[in-house]
């Protein structure tokens, strides 16, 4: 079930404005409702409680579950924490409050949030993870990518780079990680260390936390790089802390495009507008790409098939596809779907 690309694009695009201009005023108890009034027989009402709009990956998201919503008949009503994990347990509570059957939770900080999502759970409400993991049985079911695979991915980049610029895997990586506290960046390390830990002549000079974001990983790279400017390539959990890599680079007069010697390697994940245009443009190496619209309509496909009766539990996982320079027009990209491209 794919909706229609104008509408989507518009859905898109309103997300995207509402990231840039009312962040704030989403935040606490307030909450977006698709549908309005109260809950009618019959109606299915599904909460989704998310924990930032800065980031155009989770716009994409809200896009992906809006389509849903309006695809199955569901009310959606929509909360945004930015980044407080005790605003994100009362959404939690006032979703349940304002008669949300189904629960789909963004966390900020997986572990700190299952108290909440358990509580939501005993009283009555279906809850989903979206995107992250929860460790908790009270999670009807998950989907998102593999954040160890993701890792993988951008380590075995790292390593097929450095091998080409010496001849054999060695060489010096700086490791930008997610969030503190939040599955996705700490399995996204793990892939990192399981790839990166096989070649003992890649050293890791250092680590930090970029937290998902653009300027914090700019200030802490420019930090590091003034230690270890010959640093051969950046690993980073996401592509808005590629951004900032990318521009703590150039900052730093490093900067060499991709493919010329000097170049120094950055890679990404979930490939929105921005990193989509640099890899095009030779200015970053790789994406971990995701597809955040279709993965949302998914679950909302799969509170459906709960609706109807149908099983569905545990791990769902959505394919990621590794966008370069090389493969970005390819069709087999775009047959994977390039989100990004869907709001031009």
């Amino acid at each position: 079930m794919t909706p229609n690309k104008n509408s989507l694009r518009a859905r898109l695009t309103g997300a995207l404005a509402v990231a840039a201009g009312v962040a704030l005023a989403l935040a606490g108890c307030a909450s977006a409702e698709q549908g309005g009034g109260e809950p009618g027989d019959g109606e299915i009402v599904v909460g989704f409680s998310g924990y930032t709009l800065t980031n155009p990956y989770f716009a994409g998201l809200i896009a992906g579950l809006e389509s849903g919503a309006e695809e199955h008949g569901f009310r959606l009503i929509q909360t945004n924490s930015n980044g407080d994990n005790n605003v994100q347990a009362s959404d939690i509570q006032n979703l349940v409050s304002q008669g949300a059957e189904y629960i789909v939770v963004s966390p900020a900080d997986a572990s700190a949030i299952v108290p909440a999502v358990e509580q939501a759970a005993e009283s009555g409400a279906t809850v989903i993870a979206i995107s992250d993991t929860i460790e908790s049985e009270a999670i009807a079911f998950t989907v998102a990518m593999d954040h160890v695979t993701i890792g993988q991915q951008s380590a075995q980049g790292i390593v097929d780079f450095l091998t080409e610029k010496y001849g054999e895997p060695k060489g010096t990586v700086v490791e930008m990680q997610g969030i503190a506290g939040s599955a996705a960046g700490a399995d996204r390390t793990k892939g990192f260390d399981d790839i990166v830990g096989k070649y003992p002549d890649i050293e890791v000079v250092a680590r930090a936390d970029g937290g998902f974001d653009t300027d914090k990983t700019f200030q802490a790279l420019s930090t590091i790089l003034q230690a270890h400017p010959d640093v051969d390539a950046v690993m980073n959990a996401n592509d808005s802390m590629a951004q900032g890599a990318t521009k703590a680079i150039e900052a730093a007069g490093l900067f060499v495009p991709v493919g010329e010697d000097g170049h120094i390697f950055v890679t990404g994940n979930d490939a929105p507008a921005p990193a989509v245009a640099d890899i095009r443009a030779n200015r970053q190496d790789m994406s971990v790409a995701s597809h955040p619209i279709r993965l949302a309509e998914l679950v909302m496909d799969n509170i459906a098939e709960l609706e109807s009766g149908a099983d569905v539990s545990g791990f769902i996982e959505w394919p990621g596809m590794v966008f370069t320079p090389a493969n970005i027009d390819s069709d087999e990209v775009l047959e994977y779907g390039i989100w990004a491209d869907e709001i031009d």
